[in-house]
């Protein structure tokens, strides 16, 4: 794989936020990377010539790369997290000795928080992945500093219910929908999932991952390649119908800021066309409390019933998301 060019940016700084006083750079020049793993953003947008982030001092870095093994079988072992003030050198270490797992493809979410913007440097994020051979491999970003407080949006989501081919399990932070595979190493990051509950009315349904479990849904999974994968547990997300008037498309993110979301229902039956508002709590890496709040515009539902009658277990949900940093 080609190795990624890191472009030299000039930037307001942004220094991530650690328990303890700030770590000095480290100037040591970065070693270059010599592994061959094949390293994505999951995030096409960040594929481009210059992949840019752009942060306030408020927002919450959160970002997804998948990890394919490299051509001589070298796979990942583990994972750290630099931040560089200056081009070619080390920067301060935010996140060491991240566990990977020794397997043909992962994808792998991390979120850090930020504190207060200081002077005009460089700012440039990497991350290194090293190989079962000692090798590394890497990925760059540019990170842009603002003083507006920036939104996530995706569109054309597509989950599963329980028995269709689809995941049903979304992160509306990173944009990801995990394979079982990836499940169990990311479930702090699922935020939205989806199922057809309730007696004797089966309704689809939006619920927070530790919900499912509750409410009787499997908490196991496998696939062709990972078997009896834990699907259980993950944190808690809140939702409920939009009650203020809303144009989904001017959505930004002091409207969703100003959101009233009730720490209250766990899973909400859902229709076709309407808005509702959903709220999440998780702790960064880095020990950082983050709430995000975000809205859901309902597209599409498409439930299959079986033949034989009986509850309704296969089809989809099609939907467009905004939520905070």
């Amino acid at each position: 794989m080609k190795n990624i060019i890191i472009l030299i940016v000039i930037i307001n700084a942004v220094i991530f936020s650690c328990k303890g006083p700030t770590p000095e750079p480290d100037s040591t020049p970065i070693k270059e990377p010599n592994g061959a793993l094949v390293v994505k953003f999951t995030d096409s947008r960040l594929e481009g010539v210059s992949p840019d982030i752009t942060l306030s001092n408020d927002d919450i870095f959160a970002i997804s790369i998948n990890i394919k093994k490299a051509p001589d079988g070298s796979k990942p072992v583990k994972m750290a997290v630099y931040i560089t003030e200056a081009f070619a050198k080390r920067g301060i270490l935010l996140l060491d000795n991240i566990k990977l797992k020794e397997i043909d493809e992962q994808t792998k979410s991390i979120e850090l928080s930020l504190p207060p913007i200081g002077t005009t440097i460089h700012r440039i994020i990497y991350i290194d992945i090293t190989d079962n051979k000692g090798k590394i491999s890497r990925k760059a970003a540019n990170i842009f500093s603002t003083a507006s407080e920036q939104i996530i949006s995706w569109t054309n989501i597509n989950l599963g219910l329980q028995s269709s081919n689809l995941p049903s399990r979304f992160s509306s932070s990173t944009g990801d929908i995990y394979t079982t595979c990836d499940l169990d190493s990311n479930l702090n990051f699922v935020d939205i999932t989806y199922a057809t509950i309730g007696s004797s009315s089966i309704k689809p349904t939006f619920l927070s991952n530790p919900r499912r479990g509750a409410l009787g849904l499997g908490v196991t999974a496998s696939d062709k390649i990972c078997t009896n994968v834990s699907v259980a547990g993950g944190t808690p997300t809140f939702y409920a119908p939009i009650n203020v008037p809303i144009e989904f498309e001017t959505v930004n993110n002091l409207f969703l800021q100003g959101l009233s979301i009730p720490n209250i229902t766990q899973d909400l039956a859902i229709e076709a066309g309407k808005i509702y508002m959903f709220q999440n709590l998780r702790v960064t890496k880095n020990g950082k409390t983050v709430v995000r709040k975000g809205v859901i515009k309902i597209n599409t539902i498409s439930n299959y019933f079986p033949t034989t009658g009986g509850n309704i277990v296969s089809g989809l949900v099609n939907f467009d998301v905004k939520v905070q940093r």
